[in-house]
């Protein structure tokens, strides 16, 4: 997959790109078959909503599950990803936000860069955020919101940590007036798409997200890719939250998520029936 020079411009300009079902949903149903027995599980990088029921954050599933791992380093992510960056990259972070059904808790406008600046000690704003959806997003069930050209303003320095925020992982809120100036430059767009949508973000723009009050799950996994030659100086967070391993990924077959079923390592009549 190779982006235009148009898509390029477009992605400099607005800060993200959006590619409706880039994936198939055999190859989406592939991934999300695995996500029951990953928010299960006990890794020290989940993290429940306030209620302590629903799980709000799931970090570092491209290292934990083969699955993911494929995903992490598809061409079709690794590819529109150096032509962003000009560079080659490496994975600054994963995490899964399942946004579960009736439960899903709400993200305060932010940028993802402003934490990355501040707590890992990322160098410049050469980084995406890279979300692949997993559930289909509408109107309805909380959709990713996000402004456009916001990017372009830096980082915002007119914020605060959002009340609840662990001490681990944090979102640093933007202050209301900021916001509004910056939404009557840009507006507000909501990222909504079937399964398998991809969207390019750049990791300054502000984005947040509403309640989920449906009764439909709203499931995105988020690629954090950082230019390898913007690699973080210093974190003190776990290496869940911000990777020390900064080689260089190497993208790999086109078809390497169907190839888990071709090498018998997924029952493809099991991942149907999950899905």
């Amino acid at each position: 997959m190779k982006l235009t020079d148009d898509q390029v411009h477009a992605f400099d300009k607005e800060g993200y790109l959006v590619f409706p079902e880039l994936f198939s949903r055999q190859e989406i149903d592939l991934v999300t078959a695995e996500v029951p027995a990953l928010l299960a599980g006990t890794d020290p990088g989940l993290y429940r909503e306030s209620d302590d029921a629903a799980v709000r954050l799931l970090f570092d599933c491209h290292r934990h599950n083969e699955v993911f791992q494929r995903l992490s380093r598809h061409p079709r992510l690794i590819g529109p990803a150096r032509q962003l960056l000009r560079e080659g990259v490496y994975i600054h972070q994963s995490r899964l936000n399942p946004k579960m059904d009736f439960s899903g808790a709400s993200w305060p406008w932010h940028q993802d860069y402003g934490v990355w600046a501040r707590d890992d000690r990322m160098p410049a704003p050469r980084a995406l955020m890279v979300a692949v959806f997993l559930d289909e997003s509408n109107a309805a069930n909380s959709p990713l919101l996000i402004v456009p050209g916001s990017q372009s303003f830096g980082m915002v320095e007119s914020v605060s940590r959002a009340e609840g925020s662990p001490e681990t992982y944090s979102v640093m809120a933007i202050d209301r007036s900021t916001l509004v100036e910056l939404v009557a430059s840009g507006g507000i767009v909501p990222l909504v798409g079937f399964p398998g949508t991809v969207a390019f973000l750049h990791c300054n723009i502000v984005h947040g997200s509403g309640n989920n009050i449906t009764p439909w799950r709203r499931a995105i996994f988020y690629l954090n890719y950082n230019a390898v030659s913007n690699a973080c100086i210093n974190s003190s967070r776990p290496a869940y939250l911000s990777n020390r391993d900064f080689s260089l990924v190497e993208p790999l077959s086109d078809g390497c998520l169907a190839e888990l079923v071709a090498e018998g390592k997924i029952d493809d009549q099991l991942v149907r029936s999950r899905a």
